[in-house]
């Protein structure tokens, strides 16, 4: 019965999220899936929380006009000290539709993360860190520039600010990614006969993507003591003003509609093989969406499957 009782909530959850899926959301930059601000101190045992872990995962998006996208990705976080670790990220993407396959490199993601405040119920972590992009966003296809839709990196380096607080079995997170220096080179203008399959992307050229205000709630539900473990939680992902192109003169135009937020139901499913091996399933669902994603990263469905090891 207690099994029963844990479950029921996420089922209801799923199901109410799942309502909204036809809208479109998701569009994470990379600060949501770093160590700490997914809310891993949930899921990993207390025995094993100052142990080096290395992660290998890989997760599945349906972006917009039916494009495929693939991320598989390595994370490695060291802990130098009690409570203090460094985390690095880096990770690829395969794309496919209807305009071109691309694959390529994506982005690396350093970060430091302290403990700045514990007690036995509670833990407060900060996270401060970078996005590096290993390629400019120009990728081509026949000498074709491609939208950004399909490119792997968005092509800016980012700062990466973080705070995650636990308290029981809740956790938060809020979080800041602000591009810093945009090396973004995409020449992507959409064309104006609208029969042609790239006349439905927004033009791109120039590209200079804003930041994002990230914030994410969630519940932790140990199923099976220290063995499974669920955790739905709420994902919101507010971009703080309209990103801007150039246009075929070489004025920078606004994208409006661009700025605003975006919400998404997510859960985690974490299972222990070992004390320190364990096996996680997330699937992301959006329901509230911004009027305008000309960066390519908005997703009607995430599934995602990462291992752990910590040693």
């Amino acid at each position: 019965m207690k099994i029963i009782r844990n479950i029921l909530p996420v089922l209801v959850l799923m199901l109410v999220f799942n309502t909204g899926t036809i809208a479109q959301g998701c569009s994470d930059a990379g600060v949501c899936t770093i160590n700490t601000m997914k809310d891993h101190t949930f899921s990993i045992l207390p025995e094993d929380k100052n142990k080096n872990h290395i992660k290998t995962g890989i997760t599945y998006g349906l972006g917009e006009y039916n494009i495929n996208v693939t991320n598989p990705y390595v994370e490695f976080t060291s802990f130098v000290s009690e409570g203090f670790s460094l985390s690095g990220k880096i990770s690829y993407a395969f794309i496919t539709g209807e305009l071109a396959s691309v694959n390529n490199l994506s982005d690396v993601i350093i970060t430091a993360n302290k403990h700045i405040y514990k007690k036995e119920m509670s833990l407060l972590a900060l996270a401060i860190g970078g996005k590096i992009p290993l390629n400019n966003a120009n990728t081509k296809e026949d000498n074709n520039p491609l939208p950004m839709h399909y490119q792997t990196s968005l092509g800016t380096y980012d700062l990466v600010v973080g705070l995650n607080y636990r308290y029981m079995d809740f956790g938060a997170s809020l979080a800041l990614q602000q591009p810093l220096i945009n090396s973004n080179k995409n020449e992507f203008i959409a064309p104006d006969d609208i029969t042609l399959e790239a006349a439905k992307f927004p033009s791109t050229n120039s590209y200079d993507r804003k930041g994002d205000l990230m914030a994410r709630l969630s519940y932790n539900i140990d199923v099976v003591f220290q063995k499974l473990i669920i955790r739905p939680g709420i994902l919101s992902i507010y971009h703080l003003a309209n990103d801007t192109f150039d246009d075929i003169n070489g004025d920078e135009q606004e994208i409006e509609g661009s700025a605003g937020l975006t919400l998404n139901a997510n859960i985690f499913v974490t299972y222990y093989f070992a004390s320190n091996k364990h096996l996680e399933l997330v699937a992301g669902f959006p329901f509230v969406t911004r009027d305008a994603r000309p960066d390519g990263l908005t997703r009607d469905l995430v599934l995602g499957l990462e291992y752990t090891y910590s040693f």
